[in-house]
C-alpha cells in the first residue's frame, strides 16, 4: 500500500452513472466542491484530491433502498432502474493528519447526504502502517475481549439503565440484578446521569458492583 494514502470502498447505488457519482464522492470529500472554485489549482487537486481507483459495476434494481427526495423532484420522477457498484477511493494522509475524528469526517462526512445516491455504505477502509502507527492499538483485541468478558461467541450485548434519571441506587442495582440475570454483558448508565441527589455516584457504585459481584460468584 501507498504510505501516502489511505483507501475506503463504498458499496453505492444510483440511477446515474456510477462514474459520475465516483467523481463527486471523491470531489466532495477532498478539496473539491460542488463547482471548481478560484483557489482549487490544478497544483493544489494533483496534491490533495483523493483519486479513484476502481469502480466495480454490479447488479440493476427496480427499486430503491432508500427514499430520495432529490430525485423525486427531478422532472420525470424517480427512475425507474437502480445501479449498484462497488467504488474504491484513495485520499492523501496528509489531507487527514493524526487525527480520528477527521478521518472518520473524510470517508463519511457528506456522502450520506448526496442526491445522486440511493443507497450508499462504508464496506472498508485500508490504512498504511505507518498512518496506524500514530495511534495506541486496543490492549486485548477482539480474542481478549472475549476473554475477559467470558463470552466465547455470540454477540456481546450492551445495554443503557432507563429511565435516564430519577432512580435511587437501590433501585438501580435491583435493576441491574435483573440485567444480570437476563445475560446482558455491558451496562452503563445513561449520559445525562452523572451524580444526581438522588443517586450519587459513590453509592450508586457500590450497590450496583454488590449485586454485579454476587451474580458472577452465585
Amino acid at each position: 500500500m501507498n504510505s501516502q494514502s489511505f483507501t475506503a470502498t463504498y458499496l453505492i447505488e444510483t440511477p446515474v452513472d456510477p462514474a459520475k457519482v465516483a467523481e463527486v464522492m471523491a470531489g466532495e470529500q477532498s478539496c473539491g466542491t460542488f463547482t471548481r472554485v478560484q483557489g482549487e489549482t490544478d497544483e493544489l487537486r494533483a496534491r490533495a484530491r483523493a483519486r479513484i481507483e476502481s469502480i466495480e459495476t454490479l447488479e440493476t434494481v427496480d427499486t430503491p433502498s432508500l427514499p430520495n427526495a432529490y430525485l423525486a423532484r427531478q422532472p420525470g420522477g424517480m427512475p425507474a432502474k437502480f445501479q449498484r457498484a462497488r467504488i474504491r477511493i484513495a485520499f492523501p494522509v496528509a489531507n487527514v493528519g493524526a487525527n480520528l475524528p477527521t478521518l472518520a469526517a473524510t470517508v463519511g462526512g457528506n456522502l450520506y447526504d448526496l442526491g445522486e445516491v440511493t443507497g450508499l455504505r462504508l464496506e472498508s477502509m485500508e490504512l498504511p502502517a505507518n498512518y496506524r502507527a500514530q495511534f495506541d492499538l486496543p490492549q486485548v483485541g477482539i480474542a481478549g475481549t472475549r476473554a475477559l468478558t467470558g463470552v466465547d461467541k455470540g454477540p456481546l450485548v450492551g445495554t443503557i439503565i432507563k429511565p435516564n434519571v430519577g432512580l435511587s441506587p437501590e433501585q438501580t442495582a435491583h435493576l441491574v440484578a435483573q440485567l444480570c440475570a437476563a445475560g446482558v454483558d455491558f451496562i452503563k448508565d445513561d449520559e445525562v446521569c452523572a451524580n444526581p441527589a438522588h443517586a450519587p455516584l459513590a453509592q450508586r457504585v457500590a450497590a450496583v458492583m454488590a449485586v454485579v459481584r454476587a451474580h458472577r460468584e452465585r
